[in-house]
């Protein structure tokens, strides 16, 4: 599969994943994020609102994937999921969190890749 089906696949994966999200917020009021930092772009509203609009390339590497967010949801929307698939999407554009790329070259020279 090239490198462009497998986006549009993951596009349209992330389109269903959120097509429940009615956009109430009722997610953002357990983000450990949003509640940092309080701006709407990096809650779990705010990523869906990015997906619905297919903007799949902003704020995927503060989401700290716990799930707090399908917990609150009353539809059952997994934010996690869709953030997951938008960082496939990353990576089959060749874009990569730079810690990442740090992380898998000291795994690659055997290296411990905590220090």
């Amino acid at each position: 599969m090239s490198d462009d089906v497998g986006i549009q696949n993951a596009k349209e994966e992330i389109r269903e994943m959120i097509e429940k999200c009615n956009k109430c917020g009722l997610c953002k009021e357990l983000d450990p994020i949003f509640r940092i930092f309080r701006e709407e772009a990096l809650s779990s509203r705010g990523k869906a609102i990015l997906f619905s609009k297919n903007d799949f390339d902003k704020s995927l590497f503060d989401n700290p994937l716990c799930g707090q967010c399908k917990e609150k949801c009353p539809f059952d929307v997994d934010i996690d999921n869709a953030v997951r698939k938008a960082r496939q999407i990353l990576n089959l554009k060749g874009k990569e969190h730079e810690k990442n790329k740090e992380f898998l070259a000291k795994i690659k020279n055997n290296e411990n890749p905590f220090s």
